[in-house]
């Protein structure tokens, strides 16, 4: 299929489904790694501020390709990439630092240094948003507490299990307390008793009126998050539904 060129305009107010101005919007977007192999195939769809969303799909669908692309990691090869009215752009957009320090993230590429604490990795997303030396250790602690990991603030990254590893990145994600935020698959590797865990503090941060989207492969997050939910498959957006029910 051909590609369409799409003019960099940003969008001023969601369309249809959204409550109000735009936070992220795709319009027509392709992404390759490999002559006639496509990621993404002219994704388009939007989240609106304050909005919960689910990007549903399976391995291999370009769940992680879109969020490289909001992040800047990436650069679309067709197409515009928006997140609070910029225009995204890789290596080139200015003040793409800026940008990124007004998410919190939680997706691959972004790991946890390994020869810090958890409390230190942490700290450095606050230190990251000059936050407030006194509060630092105060709001690394409180994080902490709610994703059920104040006890191992002391503990290195390699001593932690994937499930941990999964739980120290989403408090790094929400530290800041960023009107923004990417989670991809927060709830691979972790148990059902810790996938409600991260269920309900994910809730509790929409609830706070911030922007969550969020990338997984199983087809029930969506409803237990009460998301809409946009489906991937074969990079291509199949489905963008209205809410999701709680299950």
């Amino acid at each position: 299929m051909a590609r369409r060129t799409v003019s960099a305009q940003a969008p001023a107010r969601a369309a249809a489904g959204g409550n109000g101005p735009v936070a992220i919007q795709l319009l027509d977007v392709w992404k390759s790694f490999q002559a006639g192999l496509d990621v993404l195939r002219g994704v388009s769809f939007h989240v609106a501020r304050g909005e919960l969303v689910v990007i549903e799909g399976a391995t291999g669908a370009g769940k992680s390709t879109l969020f490289r692309l909001m992040i800047g990691a990436e650069r679309a090869d067709a197409g515009t990439v928006f997140v609070g009215g910029a225009e995204i752009r890789g290596g080139g957009t200015p003040d793409l630092a800026a940008i990124r320090r007004s998410m919190g993230l939680m997706v691959q590429g972004v790991p946890l240094l390994p020869a810090s604490t958890v409390a230190d990795n942490i700290a450095l997303a606050l230190r990251a948003v000059k936050a407030p030396f006194h509060d630092t250790r105060i709001r690394v602690y409180e994080i902490l507490k709610a994703v059920g990991m104040e006890g191992r603030r002391a503990a290195y990254p390699p001593q932690l299990s994937g499930g941990e590893l999964q739980r120290v990145c989403l408090a790094r994600a929400l530290v800041t307390r960023p009107p923004i935020v990417l989670a991809d698959e927060p709830t691979a590797l972790v148990d059902e008793v810790a996938a409600r865990e991260v269920i309900s503090i994910l809730r509790a941060t929409h609830a706070r009126g911030v922007t969550l989207l969020v990338a997984t492969h199983d087809p029930a997050l969506a409803g237990r998050l009460g998301a809409r939910r946009v489906i991937l498959q074969a990079g291509r957006v199949v489905v963008a539904s209205p809410v999701a029910g709680r299950a």
